[in-house]
């Protein structure tokens, strides 16, 4: 049994960060963003302990032992089989297999026997319990509910609509990637608020078919960590896992080289962050998107817990 926390939910929430507190846990294995590695050329794309995926240790042991080739080539061979098996549009297919025809069942059974060695590779070679993945994608998300052998606990962390949408307004290099510029993804308020209420609702819903679930602010984690990784900690069962990163005044020590994959560009950032109000986006965001992002995302909003006139929301200082 592969026993793996999957963040869920919508980007710009704040999961690299989480991930990253996770990481520090003896016996979590954080990984990054999986779903997206087979996007990138293994030999121009950084991991998160720094080196090019082909020259890090971890993945290159995760490699021979999963047998899976962390070539340009072989990570194009592995996202072409993606792209017949994981994407929205297949997720009738992922729940209705019997039903889904021949052709899509071999491709589902490779696809996730590649992702099963993969993750079991990397549980073997960080020596840990838990794997967390990071990745958010509902297809990937429905996709590991339908594998026998997981045992998925969905961690859907949450962030309030607007601080989300001025996030996805900025410009952001995408560091991971040496020997040239490339940006991260921008897009409209009204883009990512639907975006922001279908990757919420959809991961919601899903509840029911993994293990466990636990829903998460990221306002909640900034305010008090410990007592935030006190209880994802317990939710992951690690319940003796040792906080003592975590200091007085919400500056954390990450200790712990890890190695994860794609994600924020705060995953480079090395030793220790100092967690912080931040409340740009209540100045930045135009009075007008403000006011559409909050009428379109309301239900969620206040489903959520969060008010138009809650107090200053924090964050941390590397995020949003």
């Amino acid at each position: 049994m592969i026993d793996i926390v999957y963040i869920g939910g919508m980007g710009r929430s704040g999961s690299t960060l989480l991930e990253r507190l996770l990481s520090q846990l003896q016996g979590c294995v954080a990984i990054g963003e999986l779903r997206y590695l087979w996007y990138e050329d293994p030999t121009v794309a950084r991991c998160g302990c720094g080196r090019l995926l082909v020259e890090c240790d971890f993945w290159n042991e995760v490699s021979v032992k999963s047998e899976v080739p962390f070539t340009a080539d072989g990570f194009q061979e592995m996202l072409a089989l993606q792209q017949h098996v994981d994407r929205l549009r297949y997720l009738p297919h992922m729940v209705a297999r019997p039903v889904a025809g021949q052709s899509y069942s071999q491709r589902f059974e490779q696809y996730s026997e590649t992702l099963r060695r993969v993750y079991h590779a990397a549980l073997e070679v960080g020596n840990g319990q838990v794997i967390v993945d990071s990745s958010k994608d509902i297809s990937m998300l429905y996709l590991l509910t339908q594998m026998s052998d997981v045992r998925l606990r969905l961690l859907h962390l949450v962030r309030d609509s607007r601080a989300v949408a001025y996030s996805w307004t900025k410009t952001v290099v995408r560091p991971h990637v040496v020997d040239q510029v490339t940006y991260m993804n921008r897009y409209s308020p009204a883009w990512s608020s639907a975006d922001w209420l279908y990757r919420n609702t959809l991961t919601e819903a899903a509840h029911g078919r993994a293990c466990d679930y636990l829903r998460l602010r990221y306002e909640d984690l900034i305010a008090d960590p410990r007592g935030a990784l006190r209880l994802a900690a317990d939710f992951m069962g690690l319940p003796d896992a040792d906080l003592g990163f975590i200091g007085p005044n919400k500056e954390v020590y990450l200790a712990r080289e890890t190695h994860t994959v794609v994600g924020n560009p705060m995953k480079f950032k090395p030793g220790g962050l100092q967690l912080r109000l931040d409340d740009a986006w209540r100045q930045a965001l135009r009075p007008g998107d403000r006011r559409l992002v909050t009428a379109l995302t309301w239900p969620l909003l206040r489903r959520y817990g969060y008010h138009q006139n809650e107090r200053v929301a924090e964050t941390a200082s590397e995020v949003s």
